[in-house]
């Protein structure tokens, strides 16, 4: 313990001299010019050695370039193309007088129009399709669903632009009008002029009048007008002639007795053969009075075709007259005239009659 004791006590006294004796001053120039020295001695085979830090930065200079380009070539596909611009290669106007006939003409997304110069257009309404089935002295276009515009140049010939639609004929002489098929009807609308509506194959049975709106059955044998059902063999809209009452004679014995008594019950209306034969002298009254007022230059024949609509009264007098298209104002007050001398036999309800009649000069 004693030794032990002894040699802690030394340690402090040799710590304690070294604390108390000053440090050498270092000599710092000396320590700067070896230093400059050694760097000197070191500085040629470093030069040597300085290209390959310099071709390192350069690589790892390229390999960022590099990394950079994949990083926009990659934004640059990732990113979404611009939508293209697709422009139409289908016209909107044809010309009818250049396609085949039997050539369907079918509205997608846009109106397409067919033009017959001088004579009529036709425009289908989108997602509409039709068939151009005649192009002669007369059009004949077939709608097969959706809706056509047709705007038809006045001609004297008649029925010089027809649409067919389902069953149903539409024929015209001059106008601005609509056909369509929807929810399995004809829907006609008229803007301009007078449309004939009937079955297909045969006399038109109805005439709209603009401004009109017709709603037909597939066959056109029935529908209505502005709101008006009627029936097959009724007018549909006309500006009718009001004819003058005419002056009755006072009936003679004889005519009173072949008169039915009163008790006798009236038929709802008159019976097909009395509207018939009532009908051939009607025919023969408007062919007199239109061959009376027409001129035609020597050796011309002059053809009308044209539609008669008359409303026989229960009494059985005529009291409306209308042709379509209209005749001469002459012959027109000439045939209204001799019709209202024409009776048919009392009824109920009396009849609405048209009939196509064709007159010659």
């Amino acid at each position: 313990m004693k030794s032990e004791a002894s040699r802690e006590a030394a340690l402090r006294r040799l710590v304690r001299d070294a604390r108390a004796e000053k440090p050498p001053e270092l000599d710092w120039s000396g320590v700067e010019e070896r230093l400059a020295r050694a760097v000197g001695r070191s500085a040629a085979p470093e030069a040597k050695r300085s290209y390959y830090p310099v071709a390192w930065a350069a690589l790892a200079a390229a390999a960022a370039v590099a990394l950079w380009l994949v990083g926009v070539r990659a934004d640059v596909a990732t990113r979404p193309a611009p939508p293209a611009i697709i422009e139409a290669t289908e016209p909107l106007r044809k010309n009818g007088d250049k396609l085949p006939l039997g050539t369907r003409v079918a509205a997608l997304e846009r109106e397409v129009s067919v033009d017959h110069p001088w004579r009529a257009t036709w425009t289908l309404a989108p997602q509409s399709s039709a068939v151009l089935a005649r192009r002669d002295e007369r059009i004949s276009v077939q709608l097969e669903r959706g809706s056509v515009l047709s705007e038809v140049v006045a001609n004297p010939k008649p029925e010089s632009f027809v649409i067919e639609a389902a069953g149903t004929r539409i024929a015209v002489h001059g106008t601005v009008f609509r056909v369509s098929l929807e929810n399995g009807r004809v829907i006609v609308q008229v803007r301009e002029g007078t449309v004939a509506v009937g079955p297909i194959g045969s006399v038109p049975a109805f005439f709209l009048k603009a401004p009109a709106h017709g709603d037909f059955a597939p066959d056109g044998r029935s529908g209505s007008i502005d709101g008006r059902p009627l029936g097959a063999s009724e007018e549909r809209r006309a500006e009718p002639l009001k004819l003058a009452p005419r002056r009755e004679a006072p009936p003679s014995p004889s005519s009173a007795q072949a008169q039915p008594s009163s008790s006798a019950p009236l038929p709802p209306e008159p019976s097909i053969s009395d509207i018939e034969s009532g009908i051939a002298r009607i025919v023969e009254a408007a062919s007199t009075c239109f061959s009376q007022h027409t001129t035609s230059a020597e050796g011309v024949q002059i053809t009308v075709r044209t539609a008669l609509s008359l409303k026989i009264d229960a009494s059985g007098a005529v009291s409306d007259v209308d042709f379509q298209p209209p005749l001469s104002p002459d012959a027109e007050e000439c045939a209204a005239t001799s019709i209202a001398q024409i009776t048919f036999a009392p009824s109920q309800l009396g009849a609405s009659v048209t009939r196509m009649l064709e007159l010659k000069r």
